[in-house]
C-alpha cells in the first residue's frame, strides 16, 4: 500500500487561509447567523422624526432587558432616542432585581435597583426629567425570590423610609416615592411581554404564571399613587396585552433571543413602536 506523504507547512498555510475565506463568506452572506440583531436593525440605522417626544429627558432604571443584554445594549431607550430624539439616560445592570441586595452575602459588589437610583452618577438629581421608567424585573419573579413579592401599603404610606425594600413591591414604592421626591415626574413601570411556563414562548425560573402575580401586584401600586393629587404612575402591561402578543411564531423566532430578552429587530419593530404610542398619546401626539 502507497503511503502518503507528508503535507507541507506551505500547503497548511493554504488549507487554512482557504478555510478562513470560506468561513468570512459564510458568515457574510448567511442572514441567519446574524438574524434579529443584523445591524439594519441596530439604533444608528434609525431615521429620527420630529414628534412630541423630541428634547424630553427620559430616565431609565432596569436590569437586562432595560439594557439590552442580548441586543449589543440596544433596547427600548436607545431606540426611542434614536427615533425621537429624546434624551435618554439608562441605569440597568444585568441580572439585579428590584429587591434590594438579594445577593450581598454571595456578591459584595452586587447592586439593586434601588441602590443604583440611590447613589448612581448617571442620573441627575438636578435635571428637569418628564418621565422615568422603571423596569419590572423578571429576576425578581424567579422562585427563590417568590416570598419576597410582598403587597402594596395602606394608602396614607407614601414616605420612602417606610417601605420594605427587601421585597420586590416595597422596593418598586420605594423607587417611586423617591422619583416624586427628585425629580416629580410621571413614573411609568413596564413589563416584558408575554411568556409562559410551558410551551414554545416558555421560561423555566423565572416561569410565566410568577411574573404575572408581580405585575398584577405592580397595577396595584400604581392604583394607590394614582389616587394621589400631582402624582402619575402608569404600568406598560406588555404581559397582558393581547394584541401586542399576537405575533406569528416566525416573528417570535426572529424577534426573541429567548422567552425574556429580545434582539434588536425585537425592541425595534415590535416593542419600541408599542412604548412610542403610549407616550405620544401621553405628551400630546405628534407634532404636525
Amino acid at each position: 500500500m502507497k503511503r502518503c506523504g507528508k503535507i507541507g507547512k506551505s500547503t497548511v498555510w493554504k488549507i487554512i487561509a482557504v478555510l478562513s475565506a470560506l468561513t468570512v463568506v459564510l458568515f457574510a452572506s448567511c442572514s441567519s447567523c446574524a438574524g434579529g440583531n443584523s445591524e439594519e436593525y441596530s439604533a444608528v440605522n434609525c431615521k429620527p422624526v420630529q414628534n412630541a417626544l423630541t428634547g424630553k429627558t427620559f430616565y431609565w432604571l432596569g436590569s437586562s432587558v432595560t439594557l439590552g443584554m442580548e441586543s449589543g445594549e440596544e433596547a427600548v431607550a436607545d431606540f426611542i432616542a434614536a427615533r425621537s430624539g429624546a434624551k435618554c439616560i439608562k441605569e440597568a445592570v444585568s441580572g439585579t432585581t428590584l429587591i434590594d441586595e438579594p445577593y450581598k452575602k454571595f456578591f459584595k459588589s452586587y447592586d439593586s435597583y434601588v441602590t443604583r437610583l440611590k447613589n448612581t452618577s448617571k442620573f441627575d438629581k438636578d435635571e428637569k426629567v418628564d418621565a422615568f421608567f422603571c423596569q419590572i424585573s423578571t429576576n425578581d419573579a424567579k422562585s427563590r425570590f417568590a416570598a419576597q413579592r410582598g403587597a402594596v401599603t395602606a394608602a396614607d404610606v407614601t414616605d420612602k423610609d417606610k417601605f420594605d425594600v427587601k421585597t420586590s413591591i416595597g422596593a418598586m414604592e420605594y423607587i417611586i416615592a423617591y422619583v416624586v421626591e427628585t425629580w416629580n415626574c410621571p413614573v411609568y413601570l413596564f413589563s416584558n411581554a408575554r411568556f409562559d411556563d410551558e410551551g414554545k414562548r416558555a421560561s423555566k425560573d423565572p416561569k410565566g404564571s410568577e411574573y404575572a402575580k408581580l405585575v398584577e401586584e405592580t397595577q396595584a401600586v400604581a392604583d394607590k399613587w394614582n389616587d394621589m393629587d400631582g402624582i402619575t404612575v402608569k404600568v406598560i402591561d406588555l404581559f397582558n396585552d393581547e394584541q401586542f402578543n399576537a405575533i406569528s411564531d416566525a416573528d417570535y423566532d426572529f424577534y426573541m433571543h429567548d422567552a425574556v430578552h429580545p434582539y434588536k429587530a425585537g425592541y425595534l419593530k415590535w416593542w419600541t413602536p408599542a412604548f412610542e404610542k403610549i407616550l405620544l398619546e401621553d405628551f400630546g401626539g405628534r407634532k404636525a
